[in-house]
């Protein structure tokens, strides 16, 4: 088997920063924008772009995000001339059974690279929301006779410190490089877009990783600079990194405002496993009698006699009568009972809101949680899968409510107060 270019997409991420929300799966499976999951636009992107040979490289809780890659053949990669193989690391080995970086990743999966035989090969992170066609980067990689071309995009100068940045010169040839470091160098960040010249990526690989250097940002791009041509390809559309609650609330809500953010789930044609939950067998979204909608998408299935605004609600929600739903994100199956508030929320799949609660609050966006000060401090609250919020609670805002609790774990309890947690 040969190909001009497979892709390998590292979708292997804990996810850390988004706390409850990626606790018991993958990043880049956590769902989005009502029907979709991170990785889909990764996907969707490969399959507009052509390339007909994917490796998903899996790691951490890979159960849903395996169910929902299926065969791959929701976007087009399953059949004669189309491949979709998840790669989990190789356990058992003697040096180690976990990947160790994103180069690590890779190196550990060179007999799959081998097998399809590329003269060139993407690397993509799973975890990102963009559209992009890659065909333009990879005639720029060659006409340039690049060895390695990263796509690149400008970033505002005080978030350089997120990001691996690189310093250009007047051929877009990389220079200097330096990964999340509070240098300010230049504030052409590095979005985790690579094409590799194959034989070169081995070679690199092998150079890197025999010696414990794992991390294509830390160690395989700096290590490059001055014996390899490194080639930075502009981009200049929507692209967001969902890694922290903030950006993936922010995210969402950018979805329903396409013509001012760029995030055009329609134009960008994304494409999803429908199968998932069996939402494809759900019937289309019901307004009930005293029943509003503004400014938001629903998925299929939900049923709605109160009132949603601005905001994203996924397949099978319903939203009882006179109960509100402002600015949130809510997941699959969730339940808002008669006269309930959620406001500036993000719920879990199978959140269930008792009567006349309210989760949540409008008028706060000062503070951080006291227990997670670096994952939740924009005002949101956050309800774990499965939990089951008793009737008449106060929820403030920059709250942790964890996953699967009764409501006896609440007993006592006529408010959680902002920026507190529970589990």
């Amino acid at each position: 088997m040969k190909t001009e270019l497979a892709a390998l997409i590292l979708a292997g991420g804990r996810g850390s920063r988004l706390n409850l929300i990626a606790a018991r799966r993958a990043k880049p499976a956590v769902p989005f924008a009502g029907m979709y999951r991170i990785i889909d636009f990764t996907l969707s992107n490969v399959m507009a772009s052509g390339v007909r040979h994917v490796g998903v490289l899996t790691q951490y809780r890979p159960t849903s995000l395996m169910e929902h890659l299926g065969d791959g053949e929701s976007w087009d990669l399953s059949g004669r001339t189309a491949s979709l193989k998840v790669l989990p690391p190789s356990l058992g080995r003697s040096d180690s059974d976990w990947y160790q970086g994103t180069a690590d990743a890779v190196w550990q999966n060179v007999a799959w690279l081998r097998q399809v035989a590329p003269r060139d090969v993407l690397i993509l992170s799973g975890d990102h929301v963009y559209s992009m066609d890659y065909r333009p980067m990879l005639e720029a990689h060659r006409d340039a006779g690049a060895d390695l071309t990263i796509a690149s995009m400008a970033v505002p100068w005080d978030q350089t410190d997120r990001f691996g940045v690189m310093v250009c010169d007047d051929r877009r040839h990389v220079t200097r490089f330096v990964e999340k470091s509070p240098e300010r160098i230049s504030n052409v960040a590095n979005m985790g877009v690579y094409i590799f010249r194959s034989d070169v990526l081995v070679e690199e690989l092998a150079a890197n990783c025999r010696v414990g250097r794992h991390d294509f940002g830390a160690h395989v791009i700096p290590g490059m600079l001055g014996r390899r041509t490194v080639l930075a390809h502009p981009f200049s559309g929507y692209w967001r990194d969902v890694g922290t609650l903030d950006s993936y609330w922010s995210a969402n809500m950018d979805a329903l405002q396409p013509e001012s953010s760029g995030l055009d789930l329609f134009a960008w044609r994304v494409r999803t496993n429908m199968a998932g939950r069996g939402q494809i067998y759900h019937p289309p979204a019901r307004l009930e009698a005293g029943g509003q909608v503004s400014d938001s998408l629903l998925g299929r299935g939900c049923v709605i006699a109160g009132e949603v605004r601005d905001s994203v609600l996924s397949p099978g929600v319903r939203v009882g009568p006179g109960a509100c739903v402002v600015g949130s994100v809510i997941l699959h199956d969730c339940t808002i009972e008669a006269g309930a508030r959620v406001m500036r929320c993000i719920l879990d799949k199978d959140v269930r809101v008792g009567a006349g609660a309210q989760v949540g609050r409008s008028d706060c966006f000062d503070g951080a949680n006291q227990a997670f000060p670096s994952h939740l401090a924009g005002g949101i609250t956050v309800v774990g899968k499965g939990t089951s919020v008793p009737g008449g609670i106060r929820i403030g805002a920059n709250v942790l409510v964890g996953p699967g609790l009764r409501e006896d774990r609440f007993q006592g309890r006529d408010q959680i107060p902002d920026e507190a947690s529970l589990d």
